[in-house]
């Protein structure tokens, strides 16, 4: 990505508020920068946050941690704070983007539902669809288990690298906490693992499957690109965790189907559910 040369920077030194004051100073260390108060603001000028950056900073602070790892992310952050929900298509010329990172998908979805306001939040348009693949656009139950939630642990901090992950939709609609056990290295330069149990579907009816003949974990090279495979006993769910080069973004998508079983003697590198239900739902990590 092209970094405009302090436009993230100087626009966040403005944009953060005293209301999310953990994201204000996680965001000032990713970014190398203090954020001034009005009386170092040159004379005339208001270094108040624009509004849709206030809103922003106090509506969605959870979902903009998401963001602190990813330059592209936070450069589409701050031009979002700056021209609001309508100037979105032209935030991602001057990033030099030719997509929303999916990080920031999250975020635009939550802004232009809870800072919808012209006046003074970011003016979502009348007619606005969410960035595609963050929420369910199909009518058709990707689930029917019983349960009513994934059983999340509030007090548990997202670990990448954990033996338990915690992602729900950005509308925390659908969930997925999975469990698996480190086998140590692998044979294609990786991490091999064990899933050992994976609780996953729309809030309501979610199943829970812990048998290991319907699980199993496709371990890619340097495990930039593994999945998860599942058999509840009447959906597939195909969940792929992705990282971009060592140490870049992390992206999880689940995919879901009405069958097959789970053959873990042929764990696929790709979905293998056969009748899929409709399109693949980006999840993002729980944060309580």
């Amino acid at each position: 990505m092209t970094m405009h040369a302090g436009a993230p920077v100087a626009a966040l030194r403005c944009a953060m508020t005293p209301r999310r004051p953990v994201v204000t100073l996680v965001l000032q260390v990713a970014l190398g920068v203090a954020c001034p108060t009005n009386s170092d603001c040159p004379a005339g000028t208001n270094c108040a946050p624009p509004p849709c950056a206030a809103c922003r900073d106090e509506k969605c602070g959870d979902v903009l941690t998401y963001c602190v790892d990813e330059p592209d992310c936070l450069c589409m952050s701050d031009c979002l704070g700056k021209d609001g929900v309508p100037g979105v298509d032209a935030c991602l010329t001057s990033c030099a983007l030719g997509e929303r990172p999916q990080s920031f998908a999250a975020l635009e979805e939550c802004v232009a539902v809870t800072c919808p306001d012209a006046e003074d939040e970011c003016s979502t348009p009348a007619g606005y669809t969410f960035p595609d693949g963050t929420v369910l656009e199909t009518t058709d139950d990707i689930g029917d288990g019983t349960l009513a939630d994934c059983g999340f642990d509030a007090a548990l901090v997202f670990d990448p690298l954990g033996e338990v992950l915690q992602l729900q939709s950005v509308d925390g609609s659908v969930c997925v906490r999975l469990a698996r056990e480190e086998l140590g290295p692998g044979e294609r330069a990786n991490t091999a693992w064990a899933l050992r149990s994976f609780v996953a579907g729309p809030r309501g009816l979610v199943s829970a499957v812990d048998d290991e003949a319907a699980l199993c974990w496709y371990a890619s090279h340097h495990n930039f690109a593994d999945w998860t495979h599942v058999w509840t006993g009447t959906r597939h769910y195909d969940l792929k965790l992705e990282e971009s080069g060592h140490g870049g973004a992390r992206s999880y998508e689940l995919h879901s189907a009405r069958g097959a079983a789970v053959d873990p003697s042929a764990c696929a590198p790709v979905a293998d559910g056969i009748d899929p239900i409709g399109e693949p739902l980006k999840l993002f990590p729980y944060s309580p």
